[in-house]
C-alpha cells in the first residue's frame, strides 16, 4: 500500500513540475531553463521597488494620524529595504551580468524577498480595515485584489516568486483579520482564499507557457546551430559548394570550397561577374555553354544545368549548376543563389558503363547490343503516320559464325578452356578484319561482321576463305591438341531482308544451312535451302510427336542468396528426351521452334509444370521459368501466366520470369506495358544473360525489371581472375555492372559459379544471389524436394 502511495506521489509530482520546469530536461538544461526564470523576473525587480516606495509614501501619507507612528515607521523601513534589495538584485543580475548560472539558491532568495514584502503588504492591509471607514475599506479591498492579481502576473515567469506572492499576501490578510476582528471579515477572509485558489492556477499555467517558450526556443536554437555546422562543414568538405550573386551578376558569396575548386583567392572572386569568370575559364569550342547560362539567368527562373566545361588548372572539369531567384519584398529580383557540383567522375563513370555496355566482356569485340545499333543505323524508320517500317539505307552485308563443335570443347575441358578458346579467336579475326567493318560476338560461340559497304558474292566467298584458313590451324591447350571449324551464313540487304531483324534472320538461316550441309562450310542465303527446309522439316516432326507422348521434362538449377546462405529458389530448365537421338540440347531446338512458333506451346506447358512443381516446395521458395521473345510477340503473356497461377495455387510473389535480351528488341512500349502488368500481379522479373546480348543503360532505365542475371561469361571471367591475380579486369567489370545494378536497385544473381573461390569472390564484390554446379546441377522435381529438406548439408557433402 506504502508502495503504491509513493508511486502515485511521484506521478503527482512529475505532473505538477511540468507547470514550472521540463521534468525530461537534463540537468545543464534545467539550470538553463531556470536561470531565464531568474532574468525574467530580475528585470521586473525595478517596476517592482517603484511600486513599493510609491505604497510608502502613499500609506505615509492617507495613514498619517491613524496609526502608531512607530509602526509606521517600521513597517516603511523594512518596506523601503526589501525595494533596495530588489534593485541591487537587478543592478547585478542584469545590468553588471554576473554569470546566471540558474541556482536554486537565487531563485529562494529573490522569492523570499517578495514573500516578505507580501507579508508586510498583508501586516498594512490588517491595520488599515480596522481605521477606514466603509468607503475606504471597500477601495482598500479593490486595490488588494489589485495587487495581488498584478504581482502575480508579473512574477509568473518564477513560479515559486509569484506563488509565495500570492500566498503570503492572502494567507497573511486571512489570518491577520482574523486574529484582530475575529469574525467581523469573515467573507472577505473566505473570498481570498478562492481568490488564492484561482491566482496560483494562473501562476502554474503562465509559467507553463513561459516554460514551453522556452523550451521551443532551445530546439529552435539547437536546429540553427546544427543546421549552421552542417553548412559550414557542407561549404568546406563537400564535393558541391555554395554561390550568391547580386542583381548585376557578381559574385557576394563565396564559399572555401569554391575557392579550391577555382584555384583563386577569395578577394579575386568577390565581386566578379559570374559568368564571366566561367567563360574565362571555358575553351572557345563551348562557349555556347557559357551562352545558354546567361540565358537562364536572364528568364529570371529556378533552372538546373547540367555538364558545364571549366577547365582549372589545364584540366577540364564538368559542373552542374542549380540556381533559385532572390525575390525582394518588393518583387524586384535582388540577387541568385545555388549550388555548384563536380560531376566529372560521375560522367566518367558512365561513360566507362557505356563502354561496358557496348564491349563483351570476355573478348573485347563488340557486344550485341553495339551490333544490333550499328545495324539499325543502316535503315531507317521512314513511314509518315508513326508505324514502324524500317527502309534500308544502303546495301550491307551480314556475315555470321558459329563454332563448329564448340560444345565438344566445353564439355571435355570445361567452360574455362573454352572461354581461352573464344579469345584466342577473337584476336584472329581481328586481324582479318577490314577498317570500317563492325566485328561483334554475339553470345557464345556466335560471331558477326557488318559489311556497311555490301559485297559481292566473290569477296563474301573470299572472306569466308580467310576465316577458314585461319581456323585451320589447330588450336592448343595444355596437352591437347583440336582441329577448329566454323559455319558461316552470309545474308545482304535489301536482298534477304529490309529490316535488322529480317536481315538477321536470313543470316541465321544460311548459317543454319551451312551446319547442315556438313559444317566448316559458308552458305548464302536462299529462301529455297532444301537441305535445311528438310531438317527443319523433320525436327519440327519429331518435336511434334515428342510433345504429344511427354519426352519432355522440367529440371531445377537451385539458387541461393549470398548474404545468409539460404536457398531462394529454382530455375526451371526444359530437357528433350528424344527416343532416337537421346537428350537433345535447348541450344538445338529452341530457336527452331521459335521461328515456328511452336515455343509458344512448349512454354505455356513448362510455366504450368514448373508453377505445379513449386507448389510442393515450402514457400517462400521462388521459380524461375525462361519466357522467350516469341512468345511475348504471338501470345497474351499476362493471361497465360494469371492461369497458370490460378489453376495450380501459386502465389505470384513466388514465380520469376526470365527474358532475355533479345526480347527488348520487341516493341518496347508494349512490353514495358507487358511487365509493368505482371508487376502488378505480384510477378518478378529477371534480365536473363546481362551482357551478352542488346545490353543498354537505357534499356535497364526504361524497362521494370527486378533482377539482373549476370551472364555466366563474366563469372568464368572472374574464375580465372582468382587464378590469376595480376589480372583484374573481371572483377573491375563484375564492381561495375553491380555499381550499375546498384544505382538502379536490381538484385543480382551471378551464373555459372563452379568452384568455392568464385563463390568467395562473388560474395565479397556484393553480388545478391548464385546459380550454378558448385551449389548443385539440373535436378529432377523430386530430387529437387529431396534438395531442399537437406539444404545445406547436401552443399557440404557435395563440395
Amino acid at each position: 500500500m506504502n508502495v503504491r502511495k509513493t508511486r502515485s506521489l511521484t506521478a503527482f509530482w512529475y505532473w505538477l513540475s511540468r507547470f514550472w520546469t521540463d521534468p525530461d530536461a537534463t540537468s545543464e538544461l534545467a539550470n538553463y531553463y531556470r536561470a531565464r526564470q531568474i532574468d525574467s523576473l530580475s528585470r521586473q525587480l525595478p517596476l517592482a521597488s517603484s511600486a513599493t516606495v510609491l505604497i510608502v509614501i502613499l500609506c505615509s501619507f492617507f495613514a498619517n494620524g491613524l496609526i502608531n507612528s512607530d509602526f509606521m515607521i517600521a513597517w516603511s523601513l523594512s518596506l523601503l529595504i526589501i525595494a533596495a534589495g530588489d534593485v541591487i538584485a537587478w543592478y547585478l543580475l542584469v545590468k553588471r551580468k554576473i554569470e546566471n548560472t540558474g541556482s536554486k539558491r537565487v531563485q529562494f532568495l529573490l522569492a523570499l524577498m517578495l514573500g516578505l514584502a507580501a507579508v508586510l503588504y498583508a501586516q498594512m492591509t490588517t491595520v488599515l480595515l480596522g481605521v477606514l471607514d466603509t468607503q475606504g475599506k471597500i477601495i482598500l479591498v479593490a486595490i488588494l485584489a489589485a495587487f495581488i492579481a498584478t504581482g502575480a502576473w508579473q512574477f509568473a515567469s518564477l513560479p515559486a516568486a509569484a506563488l509565495f506572492w500570492v500566498l503570503f499576501l492572502t494567507l497573511g490578510v486571512s489570518v491577520g483579520i482574523h486574529i484582530s476582528y475575529l469574525g467581523e471579515y469573515l467573507f472577505i477572509s473566505a473570498l481570498l482564499l478562492i481568490y488564492w485558489i484561482y491566482l496560483s492556477c494562473v501562476v502554474l499555467v503562465t509559467s507553463k507557457r513561459f516554460i514551453r517558450g522556452l523550451v521551443a526556443e532551445t530546439a529552435i536554437e539547437h536546429q540553427r546551430q546544427v543546421v549552421g555546422l552542417l553548412l559550414k562543414d557542407f561549404e568546406e568538405n563537400a564535393s558541391d559548394w555554395l554561390w550568391e550573386i547580386d542583381s548585376h551578376g557578381c559574385l557576394k558569396h563565396v564559399s572555401l570550397r569554391m575557392q579550391h575548386v577555382l584555384g583563386k583567392p577569395v578577394h579575386q572572386l568577390s565581386g566578379s561577374h559570374f559568368v564571366n569568370l566561367l567563360s574565362d575559364s571555358t575553351s572557345a569550342a563551348n562557349q555556347n555553354v557559357l551562352r545558354e547560362l546567361a540565358t537562364n539567368f536572364q528568364q529570371n527562373e529556378p533552372f538546373t544545368q547540367d555538364n558545364i566545361p571549366i577547365e582549372v588548372n589545364g584540366d577540364t572539369k564538368w559542373w552542374s549548376l542549380t540556381a533559385q531567384p532572390l525575390i525582394n519584398s518588393t518583387g524586384n529580383l535582388s540577387g541568385w543563389r545555388g549550388v555548384s557540383t563536380d560531376v566529372t567522375d560521375a560522367l566518367l563513370r558512365e561513360k566507362e558503363m557505356t563502354f561496358l555496355a557496348n564491349i563483351d566482356s570476355l573478348t573485347g569485340l563488340a557486344n550485341r547490343h553495339l551490333f544490333a545499333k550499328t545495324l539499325h543505323e543502316c535503315f531507317a524508320d521512314d513511314a509518315e503516320d508513326g508505324t514502324k517500317t524500317p527502309e534500308i539505307i544502303k546495301d550491307i552485308t551480314l556475315i555470321t559464325l558459329d563454332l563448329d563443335n564448340f560444345k565438344v570443347i566445353n564439355d571435355t575441358l570445361g567452360h574455362l578452356a573454352g572461354d581461352a578458346l573464344l579469345k584466342d579467336i577473337s584476336c584472329r579475326f581481328k586481324e582479318i578484319t577490314p577498317k570500317g567493318v563492325l566485328l561483334s560476338r554475339l553470345g557464345g560461340d556466335e560471331f558477326a561482321w557488318v559489311f556497311k559497304n555490301s559485297l559481292t558474292p566473290l569477296e563474301a566467298t573470299r572472306f569466308g576463305q580467310k576465316i577458314h584458313e585461319l581456323l585451320a590451324e589447330p588450336w592448343l591447350h595444355q596437352e591437347h591438341s583440336f582441329d577448329l571449324g566454323a559455319s558461316i551464313g552470309v545474308a545482304n540487304a535489301p536482298m534477304d531482308g529490309v529490316s535488322p531483324v529480317s536481315l538477321q534472320r536470313a543470316s541465321d538461316m544460311a548459317l543454319y544451312a551451312a551446319k547442315a550441309s556438313g559444317k566448316n562450310k559458308l552458305c548464302f542465303y536462299d529462301p529455297k535451302l532444301d537441305e535445311y527446309a528438310m531438317l527443319r522439316l523433320a525436327l519440327l516432326s519429331d518435336f511434334r510427336q515428342s510433345f504429344a507422348d511427354g519426352d519432355f521434362v522440367v529440371l531445377y538449377q537451385p539458387q541461393i542468396r549470398f548474404s545468409d546462405n539460404t536457398l531462394i529458389g529454382f530455375e526451371a530448365l526444359v530437357r528433350w528426351h528424344h527416343p532416337e537421338r537421346g537428350v537433345v540440347s535447348p541450344t538445338d531446338f529452341i530457336h527452331l521452334i521459335e521461328e515456328n512458333g511452336m515455343i509458344v506451346q512448349l512454354g505455356e506447358w513448362v510455366l504450368r509444370q514448373a508453377c505445379s512443381d513449386a507448389m510442393n516446395w515450402p514457400a517462400p521458395l521462388q521459380v524461375a521459368v525462361n519466357v522467350s521473345p516469341v512468345q511475348i510477340e504471338r501470345t497474351n503473356l499476362l493471361t497465360t501466366v494469371i492461369k497458370a497461377l490460378k489453376a495450380t495455387s501459386l502465389p505470384a510473389s513466388r514465380l520469376e520470369l526470365e527474358l532475355t535480351e533479345s526480347s527488348l528488341m520487341c516493341d518496347g512500349d508494349s512490353t514495358i506495358m507487358l511487365l509493368n502488368s505482371l508487376r502488378e500481379q505480384g510477378v518478378r522479373i529477371a534480365l536473363d544473360d546481362f551482357g551478352t546480348g542488346y545490353s543498354s543503360l537505357s534499356y535497364l532505365q526504361r524497362f521494370p525489371f527486378d533482377k539482373l542475371k549476370v551472364d555466366r561469361s563474366f563469372v568464368i571471367a572472374a574464375s580465372e581472375n582468382v587464378q590469376n591475380v595480376n589480372s583484374a579486369n573481371a572483377e573491375s567489370i563484375l564492381s561495375a555492372i553491380l555499381q550499375l545494378a546498384n544505382a538502379l536497385h536490381l538484385q543480382t544473381t551471378a551464373e555459372g559459379v563452379e568452384t568455392q573461390d568464385v563463390s568467395t569472390l562473388l560474395q565479397k564484390l556484393g553480388f545478391t544471389n548464385a546459380q550454378g554446379f558448385f551449389y548443385g546441377r539440373p535436378m529432377t522435381a523430386e530430387h529437387a524436394e529431396n534438395f531442399i529438406s537437406q539444404w545445406p548439408d547436401i552443399q557440404n557433402k557435395e563440395n
